[in-house]
């Protein structure tokens, strides 16, 4: 590479976040055309890999790496949810010891790039979804090199509820919800106010309750739509009357 085509790579390169992606696009955007681009890879400053897509000399990137391009290049609501967050970021999963790959949330009307699902598929389950605000309950996480988007304990733990029965069993997810007694009950309220699903907004309230939490008492349930009609949690479940649901082992669960 000639010392031109050197020294524009090094200024792309200068306010890079480490070990993170860069995107042919936001090069391009920088003034750092296609050619040059190409004559990076060829001397060894960029390893292409996928279309439109590049890693950094030296660097790995890992899939919280190629978060923080899909959430600080694109503008993408994708996140880390559920239970990941709880594990990886609050330490609140127990001692449940869950085999899974990282959960992402994305918003309905979002794509992700070829480029990461074809370089991460195998790290993660994608779950599209908008029963949350997109810009409500979320907080930085630093991870030292970078900073990505994650979900507050509030709002990661309704995401929890929202792949419960289907992908958590009902203990695993109370296991996890008894241990958030420092949950901000005006988040709680906020976010429960604004949830799109019925299902969340009754089982969570009513899992909250049987653990005893504290900060449920706080909660002011004339304001959530709990909607209408009865909601079957599980099958061959007893009914709760108060929140008009029916599941498996009210008493003991």
């Amino acid at each position: 590479m000639n010392t031109k085509n050197s020294t524009n790579i090094k200024d792309i390169l200068k306010n890079h976040s480490h070990n993170t992606i860069l995107t042919a696009d936001s090069m391009l955007k920088k003034g750092f055309s296609r050619e040059l681009q190409r004559s990076a890879v060829r001397s060894g400053w960029l390893t292409r890999i996928s279309n439109g897509a590049y890693t950094v000399l030296g660097e790995e990137v890992s899939l919280e790496g190629a978060l923080y391009t899909l959430q600080k290049e694109l503008g993408l609501s994708v996140h880390q949810a559920g239970y990941t967050a709880l594990d990886e970021k609050y330490g609140k999963t127990h001692n449940l010891t869950l085999e899974r790959k990282a959960q992402l949330f994305c918003y309905r009307n979002e794509k992700l790039p070829a480029w990461f699902c074809s370089t991460y598929h195998s790290q993660y389950e994608l779950f599209v979804t908008s029963f949350l605000p997109k810009d409500m309950g979320f907080t930085n996480y630093d991870t030292g090199n970078f900073t990505i988007r994650i979900p507050t304990i509030e709002r990661a733990i309704l995401e929890m509820v929202y792949l419960t029965p289907s992908v958590h069993t009902l203990q695993e997810t109370y296991q996890v919800l008894e241990l958030l007694n420092t949950a901000k009950p005006a988040l709680v309220q906020s976010l429960l106010e604004h949830c799109c699903s019925i299902k969340v907004k009754r089982l969570f309230l009513y899992m909250a309750e049987q653990a005893g939490l504290a900060w449920i008492k706080h909660i002011d349930i004339q304001k959530i739509d709990l909607g209408s009609g009865d909601r079957e949690i599980t099958k061959g479940g007893q009914y709760n009357k108060k929140y008009r649901i029916v599941i498996e082992n009210v008493e003991a669960i």
